[in-house]
């Protein structure tokens, strides 16, 4: 293999590809990239096992053939490379040379036979959406996606669709997020037919395709079968493919209050930031993680105090409050997630007592485009 490219194209394309290469693997093809040329145009792979990318890019093949290649390895090597063509050749033992300019650098490379079996990314039913509307909708669910939960779907987000109405939800069961809107959506499976699928994608996978999403009126095509989903940009030849979560998902609107009887109507950035000072003060052995605050809201406004044996912090926000007046204890972080995903002005609380979940919402909710967070509080001692 015989290969030419410009160094800004490829080093680009490895880059992204690196967000699918897996950093410590049995396997030692994992941790490469598969670089295929043996079509009319260079093709950058990244796998981990769970979530893989294929970027298309155009390249002088002067011999055609693949090879996988260590990513950290190649990554450094292209980022360091002083020409603004980089030519990579492979050999029949897989030794790769990479030269740039008067630099030549010699590595191992791999049989591209060893590499992962990739999964059949040849499906097209889905529908179409605005990157700007999934990136939306991602962001204001993944920071109440859990991690490393013992019940896999907590691991990932829901989406369910319906007709032209797309809901994501995040739960890790200290908070909920519920992202709710009215898309223009293409459907890509029958143009006739109406949009009625869920599926649960990885909260892993979700961090790494917001990343893609910054060309806010392009579309991005998703496609789902029964145990995969695929996300193309077509517009700049990548595919981003991901396993699907099996499994029920929790029935969430049951777990949201229904009978609130106080409502608030507070300042986001000013309750955010009270908060964020909240936080600073806190018990070492806790951590910033688990600094905690009490809210008493009253008279108009909401007293914000945390104690702890380093330190106090007292904080008042003015409000506009209908009910009577309640305390209740807040994790910082929880909330300050759910206000900085809210990305509205002002937000509506809603709350029953000091050990039912708070509701967020937006002040001028719209039953076509609404999000509905939920904050579990923390029994306060006296």
């Amino acid at each position: 293999m015989k290969v030419n490219f410009n160094k800004d194209i490829l080093g680009s394309a490895i880059s992204t590809a690196l967000s699918c290469v897996s950093t410590k693997s049995t396997i030692a093809s994992a941790e490469g990239i598969l670089l295929d040329c043996t079509g009319e145009r260079a093709v950058i792979v990244g796998y981990d096992m769970e979530k893989g990318i294929r970027i298309e890019i155009d390249a002088d093949i002067i011999e055609q053939g693949a090879c996988v290649i260590n990513a950290a390895s190649l990554n450094s090597i292209i980022k360091l490379m002083p020409a603004a063509e980089v030519s990579i050749e492979v050999g029949p033992t897989w030794r790769a040379k990479i030269s740039s300019g008067s630099s030549e650098f010699e590595i191992n490379g791999m049989d591209p036979r060893e590499y992962p079996t990739l999964p059949d990314i040849s499906n097209r039913k889905g529908f179409n959406i605005k990157q700007k509307d999934l990136k939306n909708m991602i962001t204001r669910t993944l920071f109440a996606v859990a991690q490393n939960d013992a019940r896999a779907t907590f691991n990932g987000a829901l989406f369910r669709i319906n007709g032209k109405k797309i809901t994501t939800v995040g739960c890790d069961s200290f908070r909920l997020a519920v992202r709710e809107k009215v898309c223009d959506l293409e459907n890509t499976t029958d143009a006739d037919g109406e949009l009625d699928m869920s599926f649960i994608v990885p909260g892993r996978t979700l961090g790494e395709v917001v990343k893609l999403l910054n060309e806010p009126d392009e579309t991005v095509s998703i496609n789902v079968s029964r145990k995969q989903v695929i996300f193309r940009f077509e517009n700049r030849d990548i595919v981003f493919f991901s396993r699907l979560i099996e499994g029920d998902y929790i029935d969430y609107e049951r777990i949201i209050p229904k009978n609130s009887a106080i409502f608030v109507e507070i300042d986001t950035a000013s309750f955010q930031g009270a908060l964020e000072r909240a936080s600073v003060v806190t018990d070492e052995a806790a951590g910033k993680n688990q600094s905690s605050a009490r809210c008493f809201f009253h008279d108009n406004k909401v007293e914000i105090t945390s104690v702890s044996a380093s330190g106090k912090v007292h904080d008042e926000i003015p409000t506009t409050q209908q009910g009577g007046e309640i305390e209740i204890g807040f994790n910082c972080r929880y909330l300050t997630d759910a206000l900085r995903a809210a990305q509205c002005d002002t937000v509506r609380l809603s709350l029953s007592t000091p050990l039912i979940s708070m509701i967020i919402e937006p002040s001028d909710a719209d039953e076509n485009d609404r999000f509905t967070f939920l904050v579990v509080p923390f029994r306060m001692l006296k």
